[in-house]
C-alpha cells in the first residue's frame, strides 16, 4: 500500500535540529527542491490501493537512489549513510533517530520500477522541471552519441564458459531429479563442482591447449546428449533453458561435425556470449585498438548553452551507433522530439537517415565515403542527377540510371566510352572493361546531406556544437559511475544509466534555481 510523506515538521527532524546544509550542495538541492523532482503520486500505480502494509514513501527511496548514484556507494553503504550521515537525513527529510531501512529495500524498489516501467521517471522529471525553468527553450535540435558501459559480470574464456554451462545444466536437472543429476555428473570426464577452475593442462602450449579445449567440448556434448535422450528432463523449463544455453556456448566456439565431434572454430563469431552470469554482454570496440566487454550507452542531448540529456538507451556493445538514433527519438514525448539531430559519421549513413526521415527528423552528420586509393576516382567524383535519371563521369560521359528487378539502381557506362577514356587508368581496374555505379536506396538523402555540408556555416555549426555532448557523457561515465554497470543485464543497466542521466541534468537545474533565489 502506498505511503506518502507529510509536510508536518517533527521535533526530531534533522533539518530543524541541524540547520541548513551548505549552499550549492546536492544534499541541499534534494532537501529544498526534492518535491519538485520526485513525488509520491508519481509512483501511485506501482502500489496496491488500500491493501497490504504501508510502504516506504517512494519519493524518499527515489531520492535515496539518486544519492546512491551520486556518491557511488553500494546498497549497504547507502543504508549506513541513511542511518548515520546527517546530510543524507536532511536530504531525505528524516528525523535524526531514523535507523534507515534494509538494503534489500533498494533492491525491491528498483525491481518495482522495472516491473511498472518507471525507469525513465527521474529523467523525465528533471526535464519537466527544466522546462518550467526555461532551460529547454532553444534550437529544436539534439546531439546524439554513445559511450562504452562495461558489464558487471566477469568475462569468461571458452573453457570457463563451457564448464559453467555444464554446471548450470547439472543444477537444473538436480532441481527436478537429484538421482538423474548424480548419474549425469558420474558420466562426465571432468568434475564440475568448481566450474571456474580450469582442468590441469599446459595452457601456454598451443597443441595442448587446443586438445584440452576439444576434451572440454566433448564432455559438454556428452551432457547434452544425455539430457536429450531423456524426454522427461527436457520437459522442464529450467532444464530446457540450460540445455539451449550450453548448446549455444558450444556452437559459438566449436564446429560440431556430423559425428557429433566438436572442432575448435578459428576466429570470433559475431554476437558471442561472454558470461553465463550475464548473457547480454558482448564484445565492443571504441576504436581499432580499444576493445571493451559489456554494453553501449547511447544518449541524446539538447543543443543549447546549458545542454540537457533528453533520452538514454543501452544496447549490446557490438551494436552500431547509428541504428539507436531512432530509439532515442521514439523514447521522447511528441512535443520534445527534435527537428534535427547532430552526430558523427556513424549517424550519417543512409539507413539511419532514412529511418529518421520517416520520423520527420533531419540528420546533420558527415556522410561516410568508401575508401579510395590515392589518385583513384571514387563515387563522389561522379555527378548524379536523380531528377534527370543520369550519372556523368569526370570525363563527361553520360549513363542512364536503370532499376533492376531486385530494386537496385545502377548506372552502367558503355565499354566503348570507357575503352577510349583518358581517365581509364584512374577509374577502372586492370581487368575491368567498363564502369558500373551502384546507387544506394537512400541516395536522395545522401546527396542532400552532401549538399548541406557544402555550406561553410553549416559545417562550422556541426564542428562547434556536436562536441557539447562529450562533456555530458564524461559526467555520466566518470563522475557518476555509468562507465561500469552495477547490475547484470540490459534492463537494470538501462535503469542505472537513466537515473544517472537525471543527475547530470540536475547540475544546470541547480544553477538555475540558485540564480532565481539569489
Amino acid at each position: 500500500m502506498l505511503s506518502t510523506t507529510t509536510g508536518q515538521v517533527g521535533f526530531f527532524d534533522a533539518a530543524e535540529l541541524i540547520g541548513p546544509l551548505p549552499e550549492g550542495s546536492f544534499f541541499a538541492l534534494l532537501a529544498e527542491h526534492g518535491g519538485r523532482i520526485v513525488r509520491d503520486e508519481d509512483f501511485a500505480d506501482c502500489y496496491s490501493e488500500g491493501h497490504g502494509r504501508p510502504s516506504v514513501p517512494p519519493s524518499q527511496l527515489a531520492k535515496l537512489l539518486l544519492l546512491q548514484y551520486r556518491t557511488g556507494v553500494p546498497d549497504e553503504q547507502a543504508m549506513e549513510a541513511t542511518a548515520w550521515d546527517l546530510r543524507w537525513k536532511i536530504a531525505l527529510g528524516l528525523p535524526v533517530d531514523h535507523t534507515g531501512w534494509s538494503p534489500s529495500t533498494l533492491t525491491r524498489f528498483r525491481a518495482r520500477l522495472l516491473l511498472h516501467g518507471k525507469e525513465r521517471l527521474a529523467l523525465e522529471a528533471t526535464l519537466s522541471l527544466a522546462g518550467e525553468l526555461g532551460l529547454l527553450d532553444g534550437p529544436a535540435e539534439q546531439i546524439v552519441d554513445s559511450t562504452p558501459m562495461l558489464g558487471a559480470a566477469a568475462t569468461q574464456d571458452t573453457v570457463r564458459l563451457v564448464r559453467a554451462g555444464v554446471r548450470k545444466l547439472i543444477d537444473a536437472v538436480a532441481e527436478g531429479d537429484a538421482d538423474a543429476a548424480a548419474s549425469l555428473s558420474d558420466a562426465l570426464e571432468f568434475d564440475y563442482a568448481r566450474p571456474s577452475e580450469k582442468p590441469d593442462c599446459r595452457w601456454r602450449e598451443r597443441t595442448e591447449r587446443e586438445r584440452m579445449l576439444t576434451r572440454v567440448a566433448e564432455d559438454a556434448e556428452r551432457a547434452l546428449r544425455a539430457v536429450e535422450q531423456a524426454d522427461e528432463l527436457l520437459a522442464d523449463d529450467a532444464v530446457r533453458d540450460a540445455h539451449a544455453l550450453l548448446r549455444e556456448l558450444i556452437g559459438q566456439d566449436f564446429n560440431v561435425d556430423q559425428d557429433g565431434v566438436p572442432r575448435l572454430h578459428r576466429g570470433t563469431r559475431q554476437g558471442r556470449i561472454l558470461s553465463v552470469n550475464d548473457r547480454e554482454m558482448r564484445h565492443g570496440r571504441k576504436s581499432r585498438s580499444q576493445r571493451f566487454d559489456g554494453f553501449k550507452l547511447h544518449a541524446a542531448a539538447t543543443n543549447s548553452a546549458q545542454p540537457l540529456i533528453t533520452a538514454v538507451e543501452v544496447g549490446p556493445a557490438n551494436e552500431q551507433d547509428g541504428p539507436r538514433a531512432g530509439a532515442l527519438v521514439d523514447s521522447q514525448p511528441e512535443e520534445r522530439r527534435p527537428q534535427r539531430v547532430l552526430g558523427d559519421t556513424a549517424y550519417g549513413i543512409g539507413p539511419v537517415r532514412a529511418e529518421l526521415s520517416e520520423r520527420e527528423v533531419d540528420v546533420l552528420a558527415p556522410v561516410p565515403a568508401a575508401p579510395v586509393a590515392a589518385g583513384r576516382l571514387g563515387k563522389r567524383d561522379f555527378e548524379i542527377d536523380l531528377d534527370a535519371g543520369t550519372v556523368t563521369c569526370p570525363a563527361g560521359q553520360l549513363a542512364r540510371i536503370r532499376t533492376a528487378p531486385s530494386g537496385q539502381r545502377q548506372a552502367t557506362f558503355s565499354r566503348k566510352a570507357c575503352r577510349d577514356c583518358p581517365l581509364r587508368s584512374r577509374c577502372l581496374g586492370p581487368h575491368t572493361t567498363h564502369k558500373s555505379l551502384q546507387l544506394a536506396p537512400e541516395e536522395e538523402l545522401l546527396i542532400a546531406a552532401r549538399q548541406a555540408l557544402e555550406d561553410p556555416e553549416t559545417v562550422e555549426h556541426l564542428r562547434r556544437t556536436r562536441p557539447r555532448i562529450e562533456r555530458l557523457l564524461s559526467l555520466l561515465a566518470h563522475r557518476y559511475g555509468a562507465r561500469k554497470a552495477r547490475y547484470l543485464g540490459l534492463a537494470k543497466s538501462r535503469l542505472q544509466a537513466l537515473w544517472t542521466a537525471a543527475l547530470v541534468n540536475l547540475n544546470p537545474i541547480a544553477r538555475q534555481l540558485a540564480a532565481e533565489t539569489a
